[in-house]
């Protein structure tokens, strides 16, 4: 009983030290738990995204009812996929009873400094065990006295990991996904566990079971960080491999060879992460499952290398002191505007993003003597380190700012493994290289446990503590304090999250509407469309009403192309960026600003005052309020006038319940949602009309004064896109939810009409959805063909030649659409081969007979060499004939081409042939202003339904 109470009082101290040290570190949040929470209002206002996320997922589970992995109250009217996200579940999930309790940053913040609490703890408990083996392989019975080494060891690892710069900093930034690291020793340490033959069969299986929790719950707080997981345990497996861990179980007395005993530990060591793997499946499958889903099939992966090179790690800043130091720090809003100027010109020295991983000096050196004292104990760990450590410095090494290094002349740079990730699916969804860290962190912190174990260790073999017993907690103690001190991060900023009291009167008016407020944006991983301020979508947990604008992680590129196409939203954009507005986009805004409020059914608009030092709206928010308040219809003076914040009634008129929306004319891109051509205007089949793309197209209808008793006619006029043995096409109307029956559509324009009770109906924005029946791409079902004039041969690429008298073109497009440029460039004739099966560019070549004759024999000489039956691309740049003889014409008759001086001379022209063809076989243009040929195949690459002319909603 004494032995255990004994045990448990060394956790309880653990855990109550970390507990005092996560309040003393994160200061000043005590006094402020309950309103304000982790951030600095200057930078991008991540912070209200997660708070939001705790808000939302109550709302929607619990209040709603429906799928918290979407919402249609941000990114009005279009809605948005909450799955490619930050949503951060488990920190969801620990907060939501808090929240139902208390308020949202209460809850919020003690999920947060739960989450240091337990990093410390998980990082003890595994430095722990692995000390306590060591003690155990020394033949030492472990002393469990709280001055033990093996207990101040593991104690200064746990601080490391809690405490460390990166943490510190992802706080501050309002990453609090990349502050939910406290699974992330807890699963080190059950791998190793289930990794331990020395272990029986049942135990492995208990830590296996336990590891597969671990793992999962470390995808629900951010998926990047379970892949690091995975990374870790491949890194482990490999190492546990090569070790060739000696065992007490029977199996290793066995009288067997190294190659049988591989293969019986390496079954073994598979079974154990099979059962892993199964029981983080299971645990992660309800999120990882939409999430699997959402990668193989949306349109919206990571795009080029997403930033990543300004999200990476600078090895100069692995010893730098981060800028939230007290004492070695700076003016953190002044390096926030420095890292802005610094992303627009790279030429500028200093850290391309706010340091992140700061190794720490007292951190590094004892890590050193713990790697240097126990090499073959903590290979692990040191691999850990130094693999997510290169990692963490992205793609190409950056010192102080510059990736581009002078070498006596040669411009060079360093690329480095990260490069690799960017080309493994998933892999390479991780965008910011830095995030690395937090396996860095926990394999330093490992590494100082050992480095202090063995500190302590010395000075007890060599007696130093014998009387002088005060030694080794004072040793402990100061080089702990040397690490907290290292890595401050004080104080610790704070975002006010106290809810402007206007929202209540919002809150309190019925019904399903929308507000807009200023600063106005849009934001995703990939870009903004106005200076987006998150806060204001926190600020929707008290009112619940859809709203304008948003914060999303990734997004389909349209989400963002919807607002982008909308002049009212272009206008109010370039204002808030300080950009003058074109004037036809500010004469089409002026005029569509009464129909815009009144299709998504605004009622209010609110103005905040820009919050200080964060441009740009903090330079334009008079600008933006005068623009708002000349072009919408608001009642004359605000309703609410407190705190900076100006709320206007918008004036909305009494509408009806009938709509027409003329699809074929400008102006109706708001009208529009998914799944339709991106030209505001078309003219299909001989009317003015859109194309419908996809199997399914949405439009918005505004509606006033519904009757729920009477009996609505919707009517679609549509052409389906016809080609020969096409199917017969059909569609169904989907209002707001409702699927009604599906109609054919013959061939022709034609008018479809469903009768709808208006019970189905909303006073408001309405959602109708065209389901078609096929979608099918012109370039596939009618694709034409490449045939080389008549030749014979199909060109293996598509091709369009220009010639006139700025430029000779030759443009490639591969199968994809992608455009390739092949043409030499130069003045006079530009000659270009390409591979007759691939259509690969072999060589192109300029010959400038603009102004050389000598440039005329060397056209006649290349045009000799090129090989048989090679496809070859001909076109002029300029007066091409000055130095153009009869002879290279006739050599170009070697291709097909059927030229004369006569002809061309004053002229520009192009030709597409093969080498070997019969003269004059090929396919040729010439023009005296333009000579344009094209050899392609169907470039429509759309996927076509019908061409629709108008809908409308009527009695």
């Amino acid at each position: 009983m004494h032995r255990f109470s004994l045990a448990a009082r060394r956790h309880l101290l653990a855990l109550a030290a970390y507990t005092l040290l996560s309040v003393a570190l994160s200061w000043p949040l005590l006094p402020h738990i309950a309103t304000h929470v982790p951030g600095v209002p200057q930078w991008a206002f991540d912070e209200a995204t997660f708070v939001w996320n705790i808000w939302y997922f109550k709302h929607a589970l619990l209040e709603t009812l429906q799928s918290p992995l979407h919402s249609e109250l941000i990114w009005f009217p279009l809605g948005i996929d909450l799955i490619l996200y930050t949503y951060n579940f488990y920190h969801v999930l620990a907060a939501l009873p808090l929240a139902l309790a208390v308020n949202l940053p209460f809850a919020s913040n003690v999920a947060l400094l739960t989450s240091t609490i337990l990093s410390g703890y998980g990082t003890w408990l595994l430095t722990l065990s692995l000390l306590t083996k060591l003690e155990k392989e020394k033949g030492r019975t472990p002393s469990r006295e709280l001055g033990a080494p093996v207990f101040l060891a593991a104690f200064i690892a746990g601080a490391v990991y809690a405490f460390a710069s990166n943490r510190s900093v992802y706080a501050a930034l309002g990453h609090y996904d990349m502050t939910t690291t406290q699974w992330i020793p807890f699963y080190a340490l059950a791998l190793l566990r289930a990794f331990d033959l020395n272990l029986s069969p049942a135990r492995r299986r208990k830590w296996a079971i336990l590891g597969g929790l671990f793992f999962a719950l470390t995808g629900l707080a951010e998926m990047i960080s379970a892949l690091f997981l995975a990374m870790f345990t491949i890194i482990a497996l490999l190492v546990r491999l090569r070790e060739g861990q000696t065992s007490n179980a029977p199996v290793a007395h066995a009288a067997q060879s190294n190659r049988r005993l591989t293969l019986s530990r390496a079954r073994t060591l598979a079974s154990s992460l099979l059962l892993l793997g199964l029981v983080a499946f299971l645990v992660w499958s309800p999120a990882l499952i939409p999430i699997l889903r959402t990668f193989f099939s949306a349109d919206y992966d990571l795009e080029g290398w997403g930033d990543a090179l300004m999200l990476s790690a600078d090895l100069l800043g692995w010893f730098t002191a981060t800028v939230f130091h007290p004492i070695f720090g700076g003016d953190v809003v002044r390096e926030m505007r420095l890292v802005q100027q610094r992303a627009i010109n790279p030429d500028l020295t200093g850290f391309r993003d706010i340091n992140t991983v700061f190794l720490g000096w007292a951190t590094l050196a004892l890590a050193l003597v713990g790697a240097l004292t126990h090499w073959r104990r903590v290979k692990l760990w040191v691999w850990t380190a130094l693999v997510f450590g290169v990692l963490t410095l992205g793609p190409l090494l950056q010192i102080n700012g510059r990736y581009r290094f002078d070498l006596d002349g040669l411009e060079t740079t360093v690329p480095l493994p990260f490069l690799l990730l960017h080309f493994i699916p998933i892999v390479k969804a991780n965008r910011a290289p830095n995030r690395n860290s937090v396996l860095l962190m926990l394999g330093l912190a490992v590494l100082v446990g050992y480095g202090l174990y063995w500190l302590l260790d010395q000075a007890r073999r060599r007696r130093l503590t014998m009387n002088i017993a005060w030694l080794r907690p004072t040793v402990a103690t100061a080089l702990t304090a040397a690490i907290l001190f290292e890595h401050l991060a004080l104080p610790l900023p704070l975002t006010d999250a106290r809810i402007p009291a206007v929202y209540e009167t919002i809150a309190a008016e019925p019904g399903e509407f929308s507000i807009l407020q200023l600063p106005l944006g849009w934001r995703n991983s990939f870009g903004v469309f106005g200076p987006e301020n998150t806060l204001l979508q926190y600020y929707q947990s008290a009112h619940g009403k859809p709203m304008l604008g948003g914060n999303i992680s990734r997004a389909p590129a349209f989400k963002m192309q919807y607002f982008e196409r909308i002049p009212y939203f272009k206008a109010l954009t370039d204002v808030q960026f300080g950009r003058p507005v074109p004037p036809e986009t500010l004469e089409a805004a002026i005029g569509q600003a009464e129909d815009l409020m009144y299709l998504y059914d605004t009622r209010y608009v609110l103005l905040f005052p820009p919050i200080p030092d964060r441009p740009p709206y903090s330079d334009t928010w008079q600008d933006a309020w005068d623009f708002v308040k000349r072009t919408l219809p608001l009642e004359p003076a605000p309703f609410w006038a407190e705190d900076g914040i100006e709320a206007y009634r918008v004036i909305q008129p009494a509408g009806g319940d009938q709509f027409y929306l003329n699809l074929g004319e400008p102006g109706t891109f708001a009208y529009r949602g998914e799944g339709w051509d991106e030209a505001e205007v078309d003219a299909p089949y001989g009317a003015s009309a859109v194309w419908a793309t996809g199997r399914s197209s949405r439009l918005f209808m505004p509606l006033r004064r519904v009757n729920a008793d009477a009996v609505y006619r919707i009517q679609v006029t549509a052409h389906p896109f016809a080609y020969p043995n096409s199917p017969p096409q059909q569609v169904a109307l989907t209002i707001n939810g409702h699927r009604l029956d599906a109609q054919p559509l013959p061939d022709g324009w034609h008018t479809l009409a469903w009768a709808a009770p208006g019970a189905l109906l909303k006073n408001g924005l309405n959602r109708l959805e065209l389901t078609w029946g096929y979608a099918a791409v012109p370039r596939q079902v009618i694709p034409g063909e490449r045939m080389i004039g008549a030749t014979g041969v199909e060109l293996p690429i598509d091709a369009d030649l220009k010639a006139f008298a700025e430029g000779g073109f030759i443009a490639l497009f591969d199968e994809e659409g992608r455009q390739i440029d092949g043409s030499a460039g130069r003045r006079g004739v530009n000659i270009t081969v390409l591979d007759r099966r691939t259509g690969r560019v072999l060589d192109k070549v300029g010959f400038d007979t603009t102004a050389s004759e000598a440039e005329n024999e060397r056209l006649i000489a290349f045009v000799e060499q090129i090989p048989v039956g090679a496809p070859t691309l001909v076109v002029t740049y300029g007066e091409a004939t000055n130095h153009l003889s009869e002879e290279a014409l006739k050599a170009l008759e070697s291709v097909g081409a059927a030229l004369t001086l006569t002809e061309v001379r004053g002229r520009h022209f192009a030709v597409v042939g093969v080498k070997g063809a019969a003269p004059g076989s090929a396919a040729q243009a010439i023009d005296a202003d333009e000579a344009f040929l094209r050899v392609s195949l169907n470039r429509d690459r759309r996927p076509l339904a019908a061409a629709v002319d108008s809908v409308q909603i009527s009695r």
